[in-house]
């Protein structure tokens, strides 16, 4: 009976513990950016705020981070892009999108692709010196990264999206 209870008992912190995990990256940026992230995020409903996803890995070490949000004509919220920033001009948005009934346009799948680590299809949108965009379904959910590069090093590549992409957590 005994280890039948300490079993149970793993089990529930295990499961406590992944609970309070789900949304590490971020809860993170809201304890570092309270003005610019967290009181933005706290105000979008609950069933938006499960769904914030952001990256872990940067291809840059961010200066600054908000949260924008686009809401319908009906108030719902349509999309919610963090905006991380450097200190020598970069900027990267990465978007989420929330319609679930939005698809890619006909000139969008002619585009240039590449993969996810977990095999999602990943299109490149743009691929210049100053601008990289990658764009991706995954969970029902549109998202897509955005660098803008008016530095003057210009030395990011899609490469560097797409590690940002595979870093996403909650």
């Amino acid at each position: 009976m005994k280890k039948i209870s300490a079993f149970s008992l793993v089990l529930f912190i295990l499961f406590v513990s992944a609970c309070s995990n789900r949304n590490n990256a971020v809860d993170t940026l809201k304890k570092e950016y309270p003005k610019s992230v967290k009181v933005v995020a706290d105000q979008l409903p609950k069933n938006v705020q499960k769904e914030l996803i952001v990256p872990e890995k940067l291809p840059f070490k961010e200066k600054n981070v908000s949260l924008d949000v686009q809401k319908n004509k009906n108030g719902e919220v349509d999309q919610t892009v963090f905006i991380y920033e450097n200190e020598v001009g970069v900027i990267m948005y990465v978007e989420t999108a929330y319609n679930k009934k939005t698809t890619f346009s006909r000139e969008i799948q002619k585009l240039k692709t590449t993969k996810l680590d977990d095999g999602t299809k990943v299109i490149i949108e743009a691929d210049t010196d100053d601008t990289k965009i990658i764009r991706w379904k995954k969970d029902e959910l549109n998202h897509s990264i955005s660098l803008l590069d008016s530095s003057e090093t210009g030395n990011y590549s899609i490469k560097d999206l797409v590690r940002s992409a595979n870093s996403m957590s909650k």
